[in-house]
C-alpha cells in the first residue's frame, strides 16, 4: 500500500476518532515458515499500547513468543466508486474508498491469569461500560478456567502509518460531484462515504488538495492505489 501526503497528513484527532470507533482489528504475525498469520480481534488503545487476548494454543501467540515484531490493523471500508462518476471515458478512475491505520510494533504475552484478569477488565470497560457482570477474580471459580486458557498480548506501538483514501487526489469539484452520486447511489456505506469525502473539503490539511494544483491527464493513470 502507497501512504501518499495527501492520504496519509491526517491529523492525530481524526485517526483517533477512527481507531475508537473500530471494534475489531487485525492482528498480523510472522510463523515460524514465513507465513503471515492474521487475526481479527477485540481490543483496547491504551496511549502507546494496543491490548488485546488470545486462547493460548492459538499459533499467532506462539509467533510472537518467537517473533514478537507484528502489526495491528484497524479500518473503515466505504465502497467503491464507478469510473464514469470521475471520467466518461477512461474505466482506470474506478476506485475504493476507505480508512485505515496500521500501528507497527513490539508484542508481549502474558499468561499470569492476575495480568489476563487484569487486561480483561480494561477490555470490559471499553465494550461493555454499562457493566452486568461479576467482578473478575483469577480465583472465582466462575473466571477461573477460562482465564487459565488466555493469554494477554500487548503491542507497544512503534509506528503508525495512516491512509484515508477519499479522493484526495481529486479535484474539489470532481469530489463534490463523488458526493452527490454516493448520496444518490444510496448503499448502506454511501452516506458515510460521503461525509467522509466531505471532510476532506472542510477540514483535512492543505484543504483535501494534492500537492500538485495539475491533475494529471487520464492516460497517465494507470492505477488508483
Amino acid at each position: 500500500m502507497i501512504f501518499h501526503d495527501y492520504y496519509a497528513d491526517v491529523p492525530g484527532a481524526e485517526v483517533d476518532a477512527l481507531v475508537q470507533g473500530q471494534e475489531l482489528g487485525r492482528l498480523v504475525t510472522v510463523g515460524e515458515d514465513g507465513t503471515p498469520h492474521v487475526g481479527l480481534y477485540p481490543f483496547v488503545r491504551d496511549g502507546d499500547a494496543i491490548d488485546l487476548h488470545l486462547v493460548r494454543r492459538d499459533e499467532q501467540v506462539a509467533d510472537v513468543a518467537a517473533r514478537p515484531r507484528c502489526v495491528f490493523e484497524v479500518d473503515e471500508v466505504l465502497g467503491v466508486i464507478p469510473s464514469y462518476w470521475v471520467h466518461p471515458e477512461y474505466g482506470g478512475a474506478a476506485t475504493a474508498y476507505h480508512r485505515t491505520v496500521i500501528f507497527e510494533g513490539v508484542a508481549a504475552v502474558a499468561a499470569e491469569p492476575d495480568r489476563v484478569a487484569a487486561q480483561q477488565v480494561r477490555l470490559l470497560a471499553r465494550y461493555q461500560p454499562e457493566g452486568g457482570y461479576r467482578a473478575l477474580d483469577p480465583s472465582d471459580p466462575l473466571y477461573r478456567g477460562a482465564l487459565a486458557q488466555l493469554a494477554a498480548v500487548r503491542l507497544t506501538i512503534e509506528r503508525v502509518r495512516t491512509k484515508f483514501k477519499l479522493g484526495q487526489n481529486r479535484p474539489p469539484e470532481t469530489r463534490r460531484r463523488i458526493i452527490e452520486h454516493l448520496r444518490a447511489r444510496g448503499r448502506p456505506a454511501d452516506g458515510r462515504a460521503a461525509a467522509a469525502l466531505e471532510w476532506t473539503l472542510t477540514q483535512s490539511p492543505r484543504g483535501g488538495q494534492p500537492r500538485s494544483a495539475t491533475e494529471p491527464a487520464p492516460a497517465a493513470r494507470r492505477t488508483d492505489p
